[in-house]
């Protein structure tokens, strides 16, 4: 795996932390951080070496101390620092290059921090990036939000990155880099097994499925999975892994069984052309994958991934090619009684009784549907419309929409996951034209994405996170 990041194509995580009007400095005991030799620290200490930067340039009147709290920023503490502003980290433990402070301080974004005064020399900013990408650590040696479980997976397409959110403070706590060749690779979805021991993340672009440890996000191997791995999922048990190949250019039909142990494909699955979404029934016996240029569904048998039937999407369907539906993806309901497909060219999600194998109901959503999934009571599903930048909720009860849930945050939503309980639904937002701005720009331009998190039981938005370029996928802990 490459230790170094590849140029970011954009960047930015929101968080103000310097206010204008700053006025004179604090006194303090600390010595003159410009005639340190920061090249002859071994170790760094975060009391004697990274706090006396903060006094002395970042926590004057009105600016960053425990009692003004600019943009809800304290840089009194290493506690305080971590916990970041009002809108988000400021810090990335091990991705400086990554981390809001370094932009500001560094003059990538604007406006350049200390405020109004002589920007710090490139000794000390580089210190400080030094320090971010060893960690970030306190005098203790920990990292910040360390050992989590509760948190969120985020691919970003547009920097072969992998964000982490800690669910609890809806922080971006790490950045995982995927891929390793010199172009993008193109995360494009993630799965993690049912045992929360591992991750799997499908590089469209790269043709390779890779897998991560979820206690460290350490590399544990990877494996060529077709032309353009679109979708992962897990086997119950976690000891196969299934991958679609949306290759639509060579007529690909091909979902491919990976062994998890080795990370080998040990059997080519024929079905549909260019499969894109996959998932197993609760129960484990069926797998169903969504055709996307034969208009249908096909259900495998998951002991012997026999096709067992291929259900048609209408009955004006040719059975070898159509495309008037472009299914993009299959969720089922807990008790398996109905699956929802999203149909990405005739703006609907269509409703398959898996008894009968047919489709029952018909449903008008936004434009484009893309990703959608079934909260964990089982009463609604949320389908997010990249086209129409909305969010549609079905009831399950009558199949009837009951909510579309409109914000000005939302820009081409692509992935939706909830959190175990139910309460929050975090929805991915591509980004693609650039229509929700960051707070502040930097020099690279472009367009970042979000996640916007969105209250189930208002159906108001609540938060928003802001991610790197192009975030698709999202899976969230535990499962």
């Amino acid at each position: 795996m490459r230790q170094n990041l590849k140029p970011k194509v954009s960047l930015f995580f929101s968080a103000v932390f310097f206010l204008s009007g700053c006025a004179h400095e604090i006194t303090a005991p600390d010595p003159d951080i410009e005639n340190i030799e920061y090249g002859s620290i071994s170790t760094i200490s975060y009391a004697k070496y990274v706090q006396p930067i903060f006094n002395q340039k970042c926590m004057s009147s009105s600016c960053h101390n425990s009692v003004d709290r600019a943009e809800g920023l304290d840089l009194s503490s290493w506690t305080t620092l971590v916990r970041g502003s009002e809108h988000g980290e400021v810090i990335i433990s091990g991705s400086a290059q990554h981390s809001h402070l370094i932009e500001h301080i560094s003059g990538k974004a604007t406006p350049r921090m200390p405020l109004g005064r002589d920007p710090l020399s490139s000794k000390v900013v580089g210190f400080l990036s030094r320090w971010i990408d060893e960690g970030a650590k306190n005098d203790a040696g920990e990292r910040p939000y360390e050992n989590l479980t509760n948190k969120a997976y985020v691919t970003n397409q547009g920097d072969d990155l992998v964000s982490v959110i800690s669910t609890d403070h809806n922080l971006v706590i790490r950045l995982i880099p995927v891929g390793d060749s010199p172009t993008l690779d193109v995360p494009h979805n993630i799965w993690v097994d049912d045992q929360n021991q591992y991750w799997y993340v499908s590089l469209i672009a790269a043709g390779e499925v890779w897998k991560f440890d979820v206690a460290t996000n350490s590399f544990q191997g990877k494996v060529r999975a077709g032309v353009s791995p679109a979708n992962v999922v897990a086997s119950p048990d976690g000891s196969k892994i299934f991958a679609t190949d949306w290759d639509i250019f060579n007529d690909s039909r091909a979902v491919r069984v990976i062994d998890a142990a080795s990370m080998q494909v040990t059997k080519q699955v024929t079905v549909g052309l260019a499969p894109h979404g996959i998932n197993f029934s609760h129960d484990g016996q069926f797998i169903y994958v969504t055709n996307y240029l034969s208009d249908s569904i096909s259900i495998l048998r998951a002991s012997d991934y026999a096709e067992v039937e291929r259900v048609l999407l209408a009955p004006d369907v040719n059975p070898v090619r159509s495309s008037l539906y472009q299914p993009l993806q299959v969720v089922l309901t807990p008790d398996d009684k109905f699956a929802y497909v999203s149909c990405f060219n005739s703006n609907e999600v269509r409703v398959i009784d898996t008894a009968r194998k047919e489709v029952v109901a018909a449903v008008a959503v936004g434009r484009r549907p893309f990703l959608l999934e079934v909260t964990p009571n089982g009463e609604y599903v949320y389908v997010a419309n990249q086209g129409s930048h909305d969010v549609t909720v079905i009831r399950v009860a009558d199949h009837q929409v009951t909510a579309t849930i409109k914000h000005s945050s939302f820009a081409n939503p692509h992935g939706v996951a909830f959190t175990p309980e139910g309460r929050y639904a975090y929805i991915t937002n591509e980004n693609l034209g650039g229509s929700f701005p960051p707070h502040h720009p930097i020099e690279q331009g472009g367009n970042i994405g979000n996640v916007q998190i969105i209250d189930t039981q208002t159906f108001a938005v609540v938060k928003t996170i802001e991610m790197e370029v192009d975030p698709t996928g999202i899976v969230i802990l535990p499962r």
